[in-house]
Order: C-alpha cells, then sequence, then structure tokens
C-alpha cells in the first residue's frame, strides 16, 4: 500500500471514531450561558501563539482562521492538520474548590494546492460547545404555614455548534492573497432543569429540557499583504464575517407526573458580524512575531429574537514562533518554540455583570525524521470569571497534541 493511501485510510479511520464524541467539548458552568463557549477556528500552531491567525501565513501548517494565507502552500504539498487536547478545569468559590477533567477532538482539515497561484481547504472544528452539570439545595418557605420546604434544583447541559468549512484563495501578482470560507454550522443545545423535593412526597418533581436546534450557512472573506523586505517578509492581513441568521428552531419539553408537554417555536438568532485584523513580521523564517485583534457585534445580533442581549466581543491575541536553523542537519534546528498570550471579553453577562477571560500559550514542533510533518505540543493555562463578580472562579490546564502533515504529493513523474 502507498504511503498516500496509508495516511487518506487513517484519516477516514480518524474520523469514523471521533464522529461520536465530537460535542464532548467542555464542562465549564460558564457555558450554560449564550450558546456556549465561543471557539476561534484555530489550529494547534495558533493556538500556541496565542491563537494568532490573520496576519499569519504558513507552507508547514493550516491556517483557516484568514482563508487568504491558503496560498502560502507549496503547490506540490498535500497538508492534513488534526488536534487533540485534554483540559484539567479548577473550580472555585466563596466555599468550596473541585477538579475535573475533559478530553477534546479539536479539529481536522486539509489542505491543496490547485495551481501555482490557488489553493484549497476543507475541515470540521467546533464553534461553540455546552456541558455543565450542577445542584443545590434551596429552603422555602410555605405561606400559611409555619414550615419551610426543601427544594433540590439540577442544571445540566450539553451540545454545541460544530462547523465545516471549505474555503479557497487566489494569490495576485505575488503580493496579495484573497479568500473565502463557507461554513455550514450545525448542532443541538440542550439545557436541562429538574426540580425535586428530597423530604417531601406530596409535591411533584419536574424536569424541563431546552432545545436549540441550530442549522445555519455562513461566509467570511480574508486578504493578506506579504511584502518581501531582504530576506524577511511584512504580513499584514484582514477577515470579515457578515451578520447572518441561523434560522434555529426552539423547542422546551415539560415533564410532570410523566407527562410531556412540548412547546415549539422558530426564534431569530444571527451570526454576529465580525472584523478581525493582524500583522506579523517574519525574520530569516527564523523568528515569527505578530499581534491580531478581532469584534464580534452580537450586542446587535439577535438573540431569542432580540438584540442588545448579548455583549460585542473583544478579542487581542499575541504571539511569537522562534526556529533555529531551518533546514538544518541538527534536530534541534528544526524545532519550533512557540509563545503566546490572549485576552477577551465575555459576549455573555450574568446578574448583569460582564467578565473576561485570558490566557498565556506555549507550545513546541517536533519535526519527524527525513519529513516536512511536525508533531506540534500545545500547553496553555487561563482563568476567566470571578468569586467577587460571578461568584465562581475557573482556572484551567489545557495540553494539547496537533499533527500537521506535509508531504509532496503532486510531483511529476519523467519516463525515460
Amino acid at each position: 500500500m502507498s504511503t498516500k493511501s496509508r495516511i487518506i485510510g487513517i484519516l477516514c479511520l480518524f474520523c469514523v471514531l471521533v464522529t461520536p464524541v465530537w460535542a464532548a467539548g467542555t464542562i465549564s458552568p460558564y457555558s450554560r450561558y449564550g450558546y456556549g463557549e465561543w471557539q476561534s477556528l484555530s489550529f494547534s500552531t495558533n493556538q500556541s501563539m496565542g491563537g494568532l491567525g490573520y496576519g499569519v501565513r504558513s507552507n508547514r501548517s493550516i491556517n483557516a482562521m484568514n482563508p487568504a494565507s491558503y496560498t502560502a502552500i507549496d503547490s506540490l504539498t498535500f497538508m492534513l492538520d488534526l488536534g487533540v487536547s485534554g483540559v484539567v478545569d479548577g473550580f472555585e468559590t466563596a466555599s468550596t474548590s473541585s477538579t475535573q477533567f475533559n478530553g477534546n477532538v479539536d479539529y481536522v482539515a486539509i489542505q491543496v494546492p490547485l495551481a501555482k497561484f490557488a489553493a484549497l481547504s476543507f475541515g470540521i472544528s467546533p464553534l461553540t460547545n455546552v456541558g455543565y452539570g450542577y445542584s443545590f439545595l434551596d429552603s422555602k418557605t410555605i405561606h400559611g404555614y409555619n414550615d419551610t420546604l426543601t427544594v433540590k434544583q439540577t442544571f445540566n447541559g450539553t451540545g454545541g455548534i460544530t462547523q465545516v468549512y471549505l474555503g479557497v484563495a487566489f494569490d495576485i501578482m505575488n503580493r496579495v492573497s484573497v479568500g473565502v470560507n463557507g461554513h455550514y454550522l450545525f448542532g443541538n443545545i440542550q439545557h436541562n432543569r429538574e426540580v425535586t423535593f428530597p423530604d417531601e412526597t406530596l409535591y411533584t418533581p419536574t424536569k424541563q429540557k431546552e432545545s436549540l436546534i441550530i442549522s445555519a450557512w455562513l461566509c467570511d472573506v480574508g486578504v493578506q499583504y506579504h511584502q518581501p523586505i531582504g530576506d524577511d517578509e511584512l504580513i499584514i492581513g484582514a477577515a470579515y464575517s457578515l451578520k447572518l441568521p441561523m434560522n434555529n428552531r426552539y423547542e422546551i419539553t415539560t415533564t410532570t407526573n410523566d407527562i410531556e408537554i412540548i412547546e415549539d417555536e422558530t426564534l431569530l438568532f444571527d451570526y454576529p458580524q465580525t472584523i478581525g485584523g493582524g500583522v506579523s513580521y517574519n525574520w530569516q523564517k527564523r523568528l515569527v512575531v505578530g499581534v491580531d485583534v478581532s469584534w464580534q457585534n452580537f450586542a446587535q445580533a439577535n438573540y431569542y429574537g432580540k438584540t442588545n442581549q448579548l455583549n460585542d466581543r473583544f478579542v487581542y491575541a499575541f504571539g511569537a514562533q522562534y526556529t533555529h536553523a531551518p533546514g538544518g542537519k541538527k534536530y534541534t534546528d528544526n524545532m519550533d518554540f512557540r509563545i503566546g498570550c490572549n485576552y477577551a471579553n465575555s459576549y455573555i453577562n450574568i446578574d448583569n455583570k460582564p467578565f473576561d477571560k485570558w490566557s498565556i500559550t506555549w507550545g513546541v514542533g517536533f519535526p519527524l525524521l527525513n519529513t516536512n510533518t511536525k508533531l506540534n505540543l500545545h500547553m496553555e493555562y487561563g482563568q476567566q470569571g470571578s468569586i467577587q463578580q460571578q461568584g465562581l472562579l475557573e482556572r484551567y490546564y489545557k495540553i494539547g497534541i496537533g499533527v500537521s502533515l506535509n508531504e509532496r504529493w503532486f510531483v511529476k513523474r519523467k519516463l525515460r
């Protein structure tokens, strides 16, 4: 069997195995709100640099954050990126603390050249993740009686939004690259609430399930200007996504005494207008330094048929990558060392109080011998919320492993 056949077979097997567990993305209580935890279309290399992407071009890994970057691929190369990660999540309140572990499939993507000036990419990745569960006891006074009633409320949620993208890019005059990504979004976000009375038999438990069923087509465009400066290169990039309706269906199922009441309605939900830009400088193909900023206009996007229900979201990213001597004979010459940081405000409020999320990242790219493929190790520490404002501080430690397969497939063989 040829190398190409083995790789394609492994990719197909991987996709079949991970599909059933794709939505296992988070265990954060903060994912209860909005659409869940919002994710960028960022792969392991970019994640290690703080989520940098709008102004980054690489012929060694796929950068789907800006479709204009696809033309950086070599015209004879096939590229495949896939990644998995594990997260240790720590939660702290004023009186308790706990730690949990969660594993995720992060993304699968391929990229191929169409011509010397054009390329195509296809992939699948989560857009949002929902996954939480907690319960608490509450005491309520029964009106007309000198007694109290103990009530137990349990909340849990699962699901999220998954995005499949297909993108193409074209290079103009070897200086300006333009690209477009088409996205299909799908998913089912479920929020469950159960009310029970542990010490009573006269009161009836009630269960309620809210389902948000998502199906939508979206589009974003990107541009990059890449200017050589001697042996260096300056890259300026930007990407834009239109505000578009997501045509979600909202369903509530209430169960009391084994009797189900289902309410079904179509409400207007919008994908927010998004603008992102960034700049990076590539010094002698050894050091890349860049900065990104993006804005998502959630405030003007419909949420349950209303605007001004969510906050505009700003994301700031800074990152760098250092390679000692690309193409050198020593193994360490071709290792990539990456570092970055990321800051974002939340697009949701809790008790009318906004909160922030920040992280620091670092990573290493390990080249596989006699190939251009790299095994990327990505690590991240971050936190969001606070005990004083939201009553919960979340700290997390993430470790991810990604493979950036880079193989020369499209070589024309000469017959002698």
